[in-house]
Formats: structure tokens, sequence, C-alpha cells
């Protein structure tokens, strides 16, 4: 089961996305929807949600306000913002965005968030099965942080610990930059649900760390960022 909050001041575009939801996960989700922030956060407190769909344009506290604060104690949960501002997308990595998903194309880009939401729940799902100096080990994609090598030895950073594993770090970038993770540095292959920020000559993590930026990295690292807010995700 897989649990949806639509935060809307608009009943109406609420109501949409909300029956959108439904109709495209029949019998296997539950949505709550929110007439405001406020409500949202008191609510985040007793439950938790895979997905939030908030909108920008919310009087009192906006939804980029509202992902600001919902990330003080949730840097992972899956954020998609609903608006016309397209001009705001570049910021939305700044918050985790998933999607940005514009009012004026509602249904075509709903549709497209909803079916790249899948993809992301799905291939989180599946654990990855690697090789390590002692043996095999599986790890879900969404427990690991970054890939780090120095000279030829590979090291996996997950929440539980790290990990050498046997194989190059460019082996890991081409199985894994098509489930989210990004290549910011030589030496350094990142998760993006782990990303906070991009600095000029940095990467910060949610955990508060920070990871070198390769400076002819940069420009492509930001690029991929904001392809997972504006695209399908493919």
């Amino acid at each position: 089961m897989v649990k949806f909050a639509v935060c809307d001041d608009e009943q109406q575009a609420a109501a949409y996305i909300s029956d959108k939801l439904i109709e495209l996960y029949p019998g296997e989700c539950e949505v709550k929807s929110y007439p405001d922030g406020n409500s949202l956060l008191a609510d985040m407190r007793r439950e938790s949600f895979d997905a939030l769909f908030l909108d920008i344009g919310m009087p009192l506290m906006d939804g980029m306000e509202l992902a600001g604060k919902i990330r003080e104690d949730d840097p992972y949960i899956k954020i998609v913002f609903v608006t016309n501002r397209t001009e705001l997308a570049n910021l939305g990595y700044i918050y985790g965005a998933f999607r940005f998903v514009r009012k004026s194309s509602l249904e075509q880009e709903l549709r497209e968030a909803l079916y790249s939401l899948n993809e992301c729940f799905n291939s989180f799902s599946e654990n990855l099965i690697l090789k390590t100096p002692s043996g095999v080990v599986s790890k879900p994609p969404s427990s690991i942080q970054y890939f780090e090598v120095k000279g030829h030895t590979v090291t996996m950073v997950c929440n539980d610990g790290k990990i050498q594993v046997c194989g190059t770090m460019s082996e890991y970038n081409a199985m894994l930059e098509n489930r989210g993770f990004i290549r910011v540095h030589k030496s350094y292959l990142v998760n993006r649900r782990y990303i906070d920020s991009v600095q000029k000559s940095d990467v910060k993590l949610s955990s508060g760390g920070l990871l070198p930026l390769s400076r002819k990295r940069a420009e492509d690292v930001k690029n991929k960022l904001n392809a997972f807010l504006i695209n399908s995700g493919k």
C-alpha cells in the first residue's frame, strides 16, 4: 500500500490529483488531502507518507517553505511540486524535489510523474547484489549514500556503515546512473536522494557532510538534478 498526501488550497486541483492517484494505483494506495501546510505537518508527526504533492502558490506557507520544513525531519520522502512557475524548477533540487508538474499540463505531466514514482518505488525495492573481498552483500539502493574510490579501492558508504566492494567506479556509474546516482567527481558517485544542495566546489549531503564537486562535472550534475525534476525520469 502506497501512501500519498496532497497539499493544495485549491480544492478542485487537490481533488483531481487525488482521483488520478487512486485511478493509477487502484486498490493499492491511500490518499489524504490537506488545504494548507500546517495541517499536513501536524499529520506527518503521527504518520508517514511515500510521496507528497505540494502546491507552490499557497497563502501563508508556500510549497517550497513547506518542503523546507519537511526536509528538516525527512530528507528522503518524495516531493512533487505542482505549479505553473516553471522558473522555480532549478531551485527544486535544494529541497530534493522529485518532479515539477505544471498545472497548465496537469493531466499529462501528473501521469508521467506517477509512472516515474512507480518505477522509482519498484527499482529502489530491488536490492543490489554486490561482490566484496569477503563474499556477497545485498543492499537496497535507498540505503546507499555514495561510492568512493581511493587508488583501486571502491568503498560503498551506507546508512549503516562502510563496505569495501569489488569492481571499478566506472562499472558502478554505468550500473546506477539510471537509478538516481550521479558522478559528482572522479572519486565519488552519489545517490541523488542524499544530495541536499550543490555549492560552488562541493556537494552538500542531507547528513551535513560535504563531497568535492569537480569543476568540469558541475554543470552536468546540475542538469541531471534538474532533469529528475522536470522530465519523465528515463
